[in-house]
């Protein structure tokens, strides 16, 4: 949940979304070839038989659209866990000056809080 709230932050809901349609359109077939032969007839039985029929580039839309939405996934990711990593260096940098100040201080005596 914590992911997604800063996903949505950083990116903003619009941004995503039209990533998102993107990907849909990349992926789909198309359309002039489900309607060129008869422009009466729906042909929802064409769509299978263009998958099954052994021609391996029928499928690259769908091949591309997985690999970019995969890699766009692990750079996020990565980028997600860069900017995580680099806000706790820079929390722990800030506990350490106030572990510091509080030695130096004196203030590691009992009753102190």
């Amino acid at each position: 949940m914590i992911f997604t709230d800063k996903l949505l932050k950083l990116f903003g809901i619009a941004t995503i979304v039209t990533l998102a349609v993107f990907a849909a359109l990349a992926a789909m077939p198309s359309v002039d070839a489900h309607f060129s032969d008869q422009a009466d007839e729906v042909h929802t039985a064409d769509a299978p038989r263009a998958q099954e029929s052994g021609d391996p580039e029928a499928n690259l839309p769908f091949l591309f659209a997985v690999f970019a939405i995969t890699w766009a996934a692990f750079f996020g990711h990565a980028f997600y866990m860069s900017r995580r990593q680099r806000d706790m260096r820079s929390e722990i940098r800030a506990l350490r000056r106030m572990l510091e100040q509080r030695e130096s201080t004196g203030g590691d005596e009992p009753g102190s809080s």
